[in-house]
């Protein structure tokens, strides 16, 4: 499960961040995930929740917050593949012709896994 050591690196980032600005708890993290990054939120969240048992982060609540992918063709479109429901990725893997001129595109994004904010006190 790659989730763990992604919470470990994610979990140490948090904790940088509340020490150098000396917090005493972290309230709640915001994490935003690539819907291509090949991350389970779900697991994602429970290694954190592990990680963070004995830090100042053991009461944290979680918010994830999806990345979709864009598309990128040489026409100049830049956006969403059109008519692909917003929660069916296999489609954006399946869909690579460009809704505009309909040649092949390019994938743009998606694939992050980022810290977006950290609440503490």
């Amino acid at each position: 499960m790659h989730e763990y050591s992604l919470a470990m690196d994610l979990m140490e980032n948090v904790l940088t961040v509340a020490h150098e600005n000396d917090a005493a708890i972290v309230n709640k993290i915001t994490v935003k995930v690539g819907k291509l990054a090949h991350v389970n939120p779900v697991q994602l969240e429970f290694c954190l929740q592990s990680i963070a048992e004995e830090t100042i982060a053991k009461n944290a609540i979680y918010v994830f917050e999806p990345i979709a992918p864009d598309l990128k063709c040489t026409c100049g479109y830049f956006g969403k593949p059109k008519d692909i429901e917003e929660n069916d990725i296999l489609d954006y893997l399946i869909s690579l012709k460009c809704p505009n001129c309909g040649k092949d595109a390019e994938i743009i994004g998606g694939r992050d896994l980022m810290i977006d904010s950290i609440d503490i006190d």
